[in-house]
């Protein structure tokens, strides 16, 4: 891969990252008031990540 090329490559993976990260500030603003299931989601998930990691970190412990 040339100088140009890696240079190309990099400023389109930034781009993209950016366009990713502030896409739910686009969507979902101020103005309008934020959808039912998607406040919901915001509840929930955490709780639900939390115990993944709980259940992931746990998986090879033995109780015996």
């Amino acid at each position: 891969m040339s100088t140009t090329q890696a240079i190309v490559s990099i400023l389109i993976a930034g781009a993209v990252t950016v366009l990713l990260r502030s896409l739910p500030f686009w969507i979902f603003n101020a103005k309008r008031p934020l959808p039912l299931r998607i406040a919901r989601l915001g509840q929930l998930l955490p709780p639900a990540v939390f115990m993944m990691l709980v259940v992931y970190c746990l998986r090879n412990v033995s109780l015996t």
